[in-house]
């Protein structure tokens, strides 16, 4: 059974750099890397596991359809904004997992992985508004959220292909608070850096940016090659008093996954002032040395706590890492040697559970089983059992539990689930389930807050509002993850797709209501590797009839059938296709 939280469940103040061995996401001029990185060899300890993420946006809201890569493996976000790799090697030291995903800044993150289990953990997108402009030739100031400035010089912007641009320069910008929990959901890899001296060291941030440059008609830009930009960016109330005169400078590599030391940020009237030569990521961090350390968090009766955060902070400088327990409650990453930290376990709505002071640690430490009393806990508990119509317990499925305090995604297979969240003061509990292998959910159950639901059997048997539903000689596959239709004046187009496991993608020749029985109607293509599909390319449905063609936000709705040829197998055979979709009109 997986057990998923909502929250980001990598932790540490830093983690170790994975290999290189993760293509480049996202767009961008080549800026020169500095030099001590060509002698740079990452740690590396390979194990296996599984890992689960989740993608949201800056509202919380899952982000489906991105596109996820770790190494060479690739794969998308479901509608509930989750991604899966199972059974692969990962880097102990430092995995890096890249998010790419159309009007966001390219997201990342770096773990720890950890062998034989569920790895799991949280990416927040942040929006890519190109919302600000400046003529090149004039330089100009851009204003960033919470009151920093980048000031650029006269003509000092380039093309890709390191010629000088002439034009307006569109800006997208945001600075990350240091003192918000949700800046390490955001920030790219994880607060693990190399110095100028090609030393691994873990980082505490005063501050980051991230920030990309286009033209007028979306070319990548940056800064020209020998020239610098002025950032500056405030330094929060609560960091004041501890902030150093001056800290080293920061650049994200996406390379590597790791930041490097490139330059020096000082303090100007509560403000950290840096001149960079290029973007998209910078922070302004100060290092130390790293150790390990693991733990495993449970209740006094010793179940595991999983998905419950973890804060580790600095009291000396008011830095902190954090992150969520995963699966048998093992949290585990490094933090900064020698040096006495404070370790809070807090609930679903930031209560504080448990506090320990821990430290100072000159070597790798298992800090052994931590329990929490459960006086302090009062834990709601939600079990039950997601079955069929039939009462079959699902081998596929996901139960969502919504609260006023945020959302809890579980999956589940052919046994019961069991979830643990803590209980604070929440209210309107919901329950959820839903069958991933069919377009169908349950009925919403309700469940009560601080005691045990055992919610029994909750039967899934209502249809998904959105999918697409194919049967091949009598085989049915329901698709209603990355289900989508667009449309003009002159036809619709409906798709659903997971990279590496399937595509199907269809259309018909207007915009209304109607029979468009072949030529009517196209297949641009229908994938299904887990099922040998492979067919209609170029070709149509004999039979196509939209029974509803609604405006936006209604159903636009039809059935087809046909016979095809079927290039999955060998020797090819003739097979008879019969289909349906229900799709909500975005237009």
């Amino acid at each position: 059974m997986k057990n998923f939280g909502i929250f980001i469940l990598l932790f540490a103040l830093a983690f170790t750099a994975c290999r290189k061995d993760i293509d480049e996401v996202g767009g961008g001029t080549t800026t020169p890397e500095p030099t001590f990185l060509e002698d740079y060899v990452p740690t590396y300890s390979q194990v296996s596991g599984d890992l689960t993420g989740f993608i949201v946006d800056e509202d919380d809201v899952p982000v489906q359809n991105a596109q996820v890569k770790l190494g060479t493996l690739t794969t998308t976000t479901d509608q509930f904004g989750h991604f899966f790799f199972t059974g692969i090697d990962m880097n102990a030291a430092g995995t890096i997992v890249q998010v790419e995903k159309s009007g966001y800044f390219a997201g990342s993150r770096r773990f720890n992985a950890v062998a034989d289990v569920e790895n799991r953990m949280k990416i927040e997108l942040l929006t890519k508004t190109f919302n600000q402009a400046f003529e090149s030739g004039n330089g100009g100031t851009v204003d960033l959220n919470g009151g920093g400035t980048i000031v650029f010089a006269p003509n000092t912007i380039q093309k890709a292909d390191g010629t000088i641009y002439s034009g307006s320069v569109k800006v997208a910008a945001k600075w990350l608070d240091p003192s918000k929990a949700e800046t390490l959901d955001q920030m790219p890899g994880n607060l693990f850096g190399v110095n100028n001296r090609g030393e691994e060291v873990v980082l505490g941030t005063y501050g980051m940016i991230a920030v990309e440059l286009e033209s007028e008609v979306g070319e990548s830009l940056n800064i020209l090659e020998g020239n610098t930009a002025t950032v500056t960016t405030p330094v929060p109330a609560s960091m004041q008093a501890n902030a150093p005169t001056e800290v080293p400078l920061w650049s994200y590599n996406e390379e590597f996954g790791v930041w490097v030391e490139e330059g020096v940020s000082r303090l100007e009237n509560g403000n950290y002032v840096a001149e960079v030569s290029h973007f998209s990521f910078w922070n302004h961090d100060f290092p130390a040395d790293l150790v390990n350390f693991t733990a495993v968090i449970t209740d006094e009766d010793g179940n595991p706590l999983e998905n419950y955060l973890v804060t580790i902070t600095d009291p000396a400088t008011a830095t902190y890492g954090y992150g969520y327990t995963c699966e048998g409650g093992i949290v585990a990453g490094y933090i900064p040697i020698n040096t006495v930290l404070d370790l809070e376990i807090l609930g679903l709505c930031g209560e504080v559970l448990y506090t320990q002071s821990i430290g100072a640690f000159s070597a790798d430490t298992d800090l052994g089983t931590i329990a929490v009393p459960n006086s302090d806990l009062e834990a709601t508990t939600i079990s039950g059992e997601l079955v069929d119509c039939d009462g079959n317990s699902l081998t596929n499925g996901v139960v969502i539990i919504t609260s006023s305090n945020g959302t809890v995604y579980e999956y589940v297979s052919s046994e019961a689930f069991d979830v643990i969240i803590s209980a604070c003061t929440v209210d309107n509990i919901e329950v959820t389930g839903y069958n991933l292998d069919e377009a169908l959910q349950s009925a919403v159950v309700a469940a009560t807050s601080a005691t045990a639901n055992d919610l029994g059997e909750i039967a899934v048997c209502d249809v998904i509002e959105d999918f697409i539903s194919l049967t091949v000689d009598g085989v049915t596959e329901t698709y209603f993850i990355n289900v989508s239709i667009s449309a003009d004046s002159s036809f619709t187009y409906a798709q659903t797709g997971v990279q590496g496991s399937h595509f199907v993608g269809f259309g018909f020749n207007d915009s209304t209501v109607g029979n468009y029985d072949a030529p009517d109607n196209f297949i641009e293509v229908i994938f299904d590797e887990n099922n040998n599909w492979d067919f209609g390319q170029g070709v149509g449905f004999e039979t196509f009839n939209v029974t509803e063609y609604g405006g936006s936000g209604e159903k636009i709705v039809g059935e087809m059938s046909g016979t095809f040829e079927n290039f999955g197998v060998t020797p090819n055979v003739t097979v008879t296709v019969t289909g349906s979709f229900s799709i909500t009109n975005p237009n």
